[in-house]
């Protein structure tokens, strides 16, 4: 019979390398009549850990000859008899494309758009305007290294969106049971299969990249072509229908059915898409700054008296504050443990920061965004101001670096004092191609560096030690979602007044992460499939 055991809490004290073990002495199992045995999932729970308290919780599943409800407990002990979701559908009928789909875009979104409708036989066209991710890699390594700056590869474009050169988080608050499938999918192309059961899955951009690229190969040996230095020029429309795109300003294909798979940084594209008189509206979004610390003062803050356990790994952290003054929600974003600042521009002219950590989280530093709610009455509610918004604190970011990609730093005591910092302290930045010591305040509007000011004392006593004089602040963070929404049907995912446009993922609006992007890009070519 299977059983699944719910609540074991371990403490760290008592924590061990073979969870199988510690469970059968807990509750008197032979380990040789165990078979099946498997971890579903495991969190930490570190509510208590400055009074010494930090335990590991898990819930397993596994088979056994007896009767294990009957055994007293604090572990919750059930029969499972929970069976694995068949796919949705195994095969396209040869008359529901007519021509083949076209994807626009590689991130995740694209990405699972095109492996589903390559696996049920559509044989979809991709069009990524970027290079594959090991040549992109090139190209960014180039521009961190020499300030060469590619503007269709780089952080923002080319294979794997820019998800490949981030933290790689798989976590979401969108529960689908979908959500199973892309992380199933993740761990059969190369990703760890920890990513099945922790409560908060990462898998780095070291590994993400390989990934990207085995789903890529699965994607072209299933009949799908992913065409690189593709980029979509024109958008070819008769009679309020899709009829096909150009590429390259030379290129056509002819399809009846365009997924949209843009990241948020494709502005060109919006703009396009606005000429085509698609259904738009602004969106909110969040600017602010990178702040970074050593990696060792968030351990400490977070595990108390245990933070150098080999059982944790580099510990993370999520803060929120309401600024009464402004009126405006201040939150931490894109949490890099271990990890490194990184220059993410994707424009002349304008200096943009994200945060990227390996599979290792091993960097010295921990880094995050720290960023104010921008809404659309800040830009009149125009989308496409919403894009100008975002590049006017980009453009000052360049100039206030020294116009060569440098990025603006302070120290997090300086900014607190508004006064222009002159040297650097104990947290070394990451920042490359490099960096200019400046007041980073002069990058941002007024309410969001007073918002942040507001913030960061309010963190500290959340988070010994977040407001340490010698954190180092770096501008800008402008890119954390997209500043406008495709409206679409919300059943089909197909634009409002253009037929066969399929607006999805972050840069369409829809999603705000890897996974919610791949669950969309998902469920639309389930409902291609299916229509």
């Amino acid at each position: 019979m299977n059983y699944k055991i719910s609540n074991i809490k371990i403490p760290i004290q008592e924590m061990t390398d073979d969870i199988l073990q510690y469970v059968s002495n807990k509750l008197g199992l032979k380990r040789d009549n165990i078979s099946n045995f498997k971890i579903l999932s495991k969190s930490i729970d570190a509510r208590k850990s400055r009074q010494g308290e930090l335990s590991f919780i898990y819930t397993i599943e596994l088979n056994y000859p007896k009767d294990l409800t009957k055994i007293k407990s604090k572990w919750q002990i059930s029969k499972n008899d929970e069976k694995t979701i068949p796919p949705l559908i195994h095969k396209i009928d040869k008359n529901t494309f007519h021509k083949p789909p076209v994807i626009v875009g590689f991130g995740p979104a694209g990405i699972f758009a095109a492996l589903k409708l390559a696996q049920l036989g559509a044989n979809p066209i991709v069009l990524e305007r970027g290079q594959d991710v090991t040549s992109r890699k090139e190209d960014i390594d180039s521009f961190w290294n020499n300030g060469h700056l590619q503007s269709n590869s780089n952080v923002q474009f080319g294979e794997g969106g820019a998800g490949s050169f981030s933290d790689g988080k798989l976590t979401t608050r969108v529960k689908d049971p979908l959500n199973r499938e892309i992380l199933q999918c993740f761990v059969n192309h190369g990703a760890p299969e920890e990513i099945l059961y922790l409560h908060k899955p990462h898998v780095g951009t070291d590994i993400l990249r390989n990934v990207i690229k085995n789903i890529r190969q699965e994607i072209i040996s299933l009949g799908g072509q992913v065409l690189f230095n593709s980029c979509m020029t024109d958008i070819i429309v008769e009679g309020q229908r899709i009829v096909g795109v150009e590429v390259n300003n030379k290129d056509r294909y002819e399809t009846e059915h365009l997924i949209l798979a843009i990241g948020h940084s494709a502005r060109d594209t919006y703009e396009l898409i606005g000429k085509k008189k698609a259904n738009l509206e602004a969106k909110g979004f969040a600017i602010g700054l990178r702040i970074e610390h050593p990696q060792s003062l968030i351990n400490k803050a977070q595990y108390g008296e245990h933070w150098q356990s080999s059982y944790l790994k580099a510990a993370d952290y999520q803060l929120t504050y309401r600024d009464e003054e402004t009126g405006r929600g201040v939150y931490s974003f894109c949490m890099c443990p271990g990890g490194l600042v990184i220059a993410s521009s994707s424009e002349d002219g304008g200096v943009v920061t994200n945060g990227m950590s390996y599979y290792s989280r091993g960097e010295e530093n921990a880094n995050s965004a720290i960023v104010v709610n921008i809404s659309p009455a800040d830009f009149h509610h125009d989308p496409i101001k919403g894009i100008e918004f975002q590049r006017k604190y980009e453009r000052l970011a360049f100039e206030l670096g020294g116009k060569n990609y440098n990025a603006p730093i302070q120290l997090v005591g300086d900014f607190l004092e508004d006064k222009e910092s002159v040297a650097i302290g104990d947290v070394k930045p990451t920042y490359t191609p490099g960096i200019t010591l400046s007041n980073v305040a002069l990058a941002l509007p007024h309410y969001v560096s007073s918002s942040i000011r507001h913030a960061l004392p309010h963190f500290n006593q959340k988070l010994k030690g977040f407001s340490t004089y010698d954190a180092i602040l770096t501008g800008v963070e402008t890119r954390t979602s997209s500043p406008l929404r495709i409206l679409r049907d919300k059943t089909t995912r197909e634009s409002l007044n253009i037929k066969g446009l399929y607006p999805i993922g972050e840069g369409a609006g829809y999603a705000g992460g890897i996974m919610s992007a791949a669950l969309d890009g998902l469920k639309c070519a389930y409902f291609l499939a299916e229509s």
